[in-house]
């Protein structure tokens, strides 16, 4: 079978706190002829300008300010797709936005809110899972020197259980904090924030690392990059993690608002146990949920698409 001609508009990200997308599209290139496009603009002047016409388009960030704003996306022949990421985010605007520009097929990170808030859009929905890119989130074999670690932000509106965690542990022995930097681009000579593989190894250096899923149950990145790290994830469970292949008390110890301190005061006292499942979860994630494996999976769904729309 020839490899697609796939065009993807979206932010550089390369630079980016979370690059993961940037890391997609690496592996992407491999599987696919590849263009990737940076400017905002009407998509038939852009397609009047790229150099190969592609078989698809796939819109990143579909309304997000970090993205170029393609308009003209009702009058496509081609095939194309679109990916929403903070789907909590003006929920009627991108409903609207989705009707008028005609889209079929809808890109999502969070399966079960999406289904939740957009049903209407349910048969369109195509769930690709975030993921880990393990050349920077690997197990670097550091002394794990930190008992308990939380990276990130914590506003209690947004992340309860992260909040009431620093609160409970800020002056408890083997706890550290590290503030979230901002979602922003990494100069690369910014020695005071935790980014790719300084962020990677700060986990690393940890027994146990503390997040949640947010008020909007997502399963976030860290879900992943931690056990990726091989460090015990201690985080609140749902159906869609587990139906990432997570398993409570095998790949991650689960937890609630009410019971993090004896959860982590037990994991802190029982090493074997600790290290069993931290080692458990580092296989798993690196075995189903690495950028690699969610690139193949990315463009099997393309091709599925394109094949039926040709039906």
């Amino acid at each position: 079978m020839r490899k697609i001609n796939l065009l993807v508009t979206t932010g550089d990200f390369s630079k980016y706190i979370s690059p993961e997308f940037h890391y997609l599209l690496m592996e992407v290139a491999k599987l696919t002829n590849l263009t990737v496009w940076h400017e905002s603009g009407d998509i038939k002047d852009i397609l009047k300008k790229v150099e190969v016409q592609p078989d698809f388009i796939f819109i990143n960030e579909f309304g997000e300010s970090n993205s170029p704003k393609i308009t003209g996306l009702s009058t496509l022949e081609i095939p194309f797709a679109v990916n929403l990421y903070d789907i909590h985010y003006h929920i009627k605007d991108r409903k609207e936005a989705l009707h008028a520009d005609n889209v079929k097929h809808i890109f999502v990170y969070y399966r079960d809110k999406f289904l939740e808030w957009y049903p209407e859009f349910a048969h369109m929905m195509k769930w690709l899972p975030k993921h880990i890119n393990p050349a920077i989130f690997k197990d670097y074999k550091l002394e794990k020197e930190i008992d308990y670690l939380l990276m990130g932000a914590v506003h209690h509106r947004v992340y309860p259980i992260r909040h009431k965690v620093v609160q409970a542990m800020k002056d408890k022995p083997g706890f550290v904090y590290h503030e979230h930097p901002g979602y922003r681009n990494i100069d690369d000579d910014e020695e005071n924030v935790f980014a790719g593989e300084k962020y990677a190894k700060e986990i690393n250096r940890s027994k146990m690392f503390f997040t949640c899923n947010s008020r909007y149950e997502y399963v976030l990145t860290k879900y992943l990059e931690v056990p990726a790290s091989r460090t015990l994830l201690l985080a609140p469970s749902s159906n869609e993690l587990e139906d990432m292949g997570f398993v409570p008390g095998v790949h991650f110890v689960e937890i609630n608002e009410d019971n993090f301190q004896e959860k982590a005061q037990y994991y802190l006292e029982n090493e074997s146990e600790r290290y069993k499942i931290s080692k458990q979860g580092y296989l798993m994630v690196h075995e189903h949920h690495t950028t690699k494996k969610r690139a193949k999976q990315f463009v099997e769904l393309i091709q599925e698409i394109i094949t039926n729309e040709q039906k």
